[in-house]
C-alpha cells in the first residue's frame, strides 16, 4: 500500500510540477502543429536579468535566446510594449520565466492554436492570468 502511495504521489508531482500548479500548457491534445511547436519552445531554458526593462526589449531578448519563438504583444487589449519588467532567473524554462515575470504585472500569455489563423502558433502576451492557454479552455 505504501508503494502505491509513493508512486501516486510521484506521478502527481510530475504532473503538477515544482510550482504546485498544473500548467495549462501541459494539456495540448487539440493543438495545431504550429502551437505544439511553440509549446515545445516554451520548455527551453533561458537566462534573464531584467531591471525596469521595457516589455518589448524582454520579448526581443527571449526571441534571441529561443530561435523560432514568435511573440505578439496585445496592444489593442491594453498591454503596453513600454511596460517595465524586473526579473532575474538563470537556466529557467521560458514558461517559468514568463510565469514569474507576468504574475506580478497582471499579464498572461497564450499560444494561439487555431488552424487558418494568421497568428496560429504565436505566443500572445495579454492582460490576464492565462498561462499558455485561454482560461476557458479546460
Amino acid at each position: 500500500m505504501r508503494r502505491l502511495f509513493v508512486f501516486t504521489a510521484a506521478a502527481l508531482l510530475a504532473l503538477i510540477g515544482p510550482s504546485g500548479a498544473l500548467h495549462a500548457a501541459d494539456k495540448g491534445d487539440d493543438d495545431t502543429p504550429a502551437a505544439k511547436k511553440t509549446h515545445g519552445l516554451l520548455t527551453q531554458k533561458v537566462t534573464c536579468d531584467y531591471k525596469d526593462t521595457p516589455l518589448k526589449e524582454v520579448v526581443d531578448d527571449l526571441k534571441e535566446q529561443v530561435k523560432g519563438l514568435h511573440v505578439r504583444i496585445d496592444s489593442k487589449g491594453g498591454v503596453s510594449a513600454n511596460q517595465t519588467i524586473t526579473y532575474s532567473g538563470k537556466d529557467v524554462t521560458v514558461t517559468d520565466a514568463l510565469d514569474a515575470m507576468f504574475k506580478k504585472n497582471g499579464l498572461g500569455y497564450v499560444v494561439v492554436s487555431k488552424k487558418g489563423d494568421p497568428y496560429d502558433g504565436i505566443l500572445q502576451i495579454k492582460q490576464g492570468k492565462e498561462r499558455g492557454r485561454p482560461l476557458d479552455d479546460k
